[in-house]
């Protein structure tokens, strides 16, 4: 594992009950920069924030745009800061991205219109592992029937979807991009690639590396049932809008702006294995991009999956505290911390709440109950407190 400083300062460890994690190699001094990565995997900014937010460095400036020059991929949801910031996302994305991220935008829904569609999942009572690979098995039986992908390709998505599928898109097409050259995979730990490979820096991590990611499928749709609809949704347009060789377009739709003919076919990439690892790990592994400096009033302006760092698991009194600089990300010890110890970072903001609204938080949004040392410690303390009665 790569930092900024030289040798690698921490290796992951794997534990039956933590899974893996990292540990420091060295004893290292407070404010060591352990890990820097550049870029996430595979990224989105909201819709609500796209014209207030550079699509590289992420600036946002509390609703301002002046800021924004570079404006020349709006169709694609693009705003950039300016030519360095534009020219930068084009280096590592590609001219070929900005024609997905148009034709995704074409299928989004302008206006509500009509009656609004009905979910079928949303009346489930109980959501298993059969259920749901039923459901996404019932899908693939479906795309044999060209009528059906006929139908498929005059589907919208909301902004919700949209939003979502925008982050799916970037992903597969990275895996295409991969797919398409040497890669290196690792079996123990993220892939030494992309940071030193022109035109495939991914934040050091390949697909393989994403997908080995938990994923929260389950724990995501039990608790919120209309996400299945979200999610096959979401296939079903990037299915026929970007599988050319599944679905070939009319000489009509190649001559439209919704269906160009340069773009990139991800017929090969687009399954719904594929899909459904991209949306599992959202938002287990996910980091917000927030407004910086983060407070409590911060806007959450989207969010991306950094999958060498997601190796950190979380401790309410952590060792690490994460920096954004742009889209880079740094990992940055807290505290003195000594070779072997467990290098741990705060998912949530959480270290001022108490025991319970902490666990709440995290159970919320990450889908875990916290036993770390400090939630253990409270719990004790807590329940010899109750045992001695008043």
């Amino acid at each position: 594992m790569q930092h900024s400083g030289g040798p690698s300062l921490l290796a992951v460890a794997v534990s039956p009950l933590t899974g893996r994690s990292y540990r420091a190699t060295c004893d290292l001094p407070q404010d060591s920069c352990v890990l820097d990565i550049s870029t996430p995997y595979a990224d989105t900014v909201y819709k609500k924030f796209r014209k207030e937010v550079c699509a590289e460095c992420w600036r946002y400036e509390l609703g301002r745009t002046d800021f924004l020059t570079c404006r020349d991929y709006a169709e694609a949801g693009l705003w950039f800061c300016d030519a360095r910031c534009r020219d930068s996302w084009l280096e590592r994305e590609g001219q070929g991205t900005v024609e997905l991220l148009k034709t995704l935008e074409a299928a989004r829904i302008r206006k509500e219109k009509g009656k609004a569609r009905e979910d079928a999942s949303t009346a489930i009572k109980q959501i298993t592992q059969d259920f749901l690979d039923q459901a996404w098995e019932e899908v693939s039986a479906q795309e044999k029937r060209p009528k059906t992908l006929n139908k498929w390709k005059m589907l919208q998505l909301d902004d919700f979807e949209a939003d979502l599928a925008r982050y799916v898109l970037l992903a597969l097409n990275h895996l295409h991009r991969e797919s398409s050259s040497f890669t290196v995979s690792s079996n123990d730990g993220p892939s030494q690639f992309a940071e030193t490979r022109p035109g495939l820096n991914f934040g050091a991590a390949t697909w393989n590396d994403f997908a080995s990611l938990q994923s929260g499928e389950l724990l995501q749709i039990s608790k919120f049932p209309e996400l299945l609809d979200n999610w096959v949704h979401i296939y079903q347009v990037l299915k026929a809008r970007f599988a050319s060789k599944i679905l070939r377009p009319s000489a009509k739709e190649l001559s439209t702006s919704a269906s160009p003919a340069n773009t990139t076919d991800l017929s090969d990439v687009i399954t719904p294995q594929n899909v459904r690892t991209a949306l599992g790990v959202d938002p287990s592994n996910s980091f917000g991009i927030w407004q910086v400096p983060v407070t409590e009033e911060s806007e959450g302006l989207g969010f991306g999956i950094y999958p060498v760092p997601s190796f950190f698991n979380h401790h309410c009194a952590p060792n690490v505290r994460k920096e954004r600089v742009g889209r880079r990300l740094r990992f940055v010890t807290t505290a003195a911390v000594r070779a072997g110890d467990e290098l741990c970072i705060s998912y949530g903001h959480v270290e001022h709440m108490t025991l319970a609204a902490r666990r709440e938080h995290l159970r919320d949004g990450w889908f875990f109950v916290c036993a770390c040392s400090r939630c253990a410690e409270e719990e004790a303390s807590a329940t010899t407190r109750d045992a001695a009665g008043p």
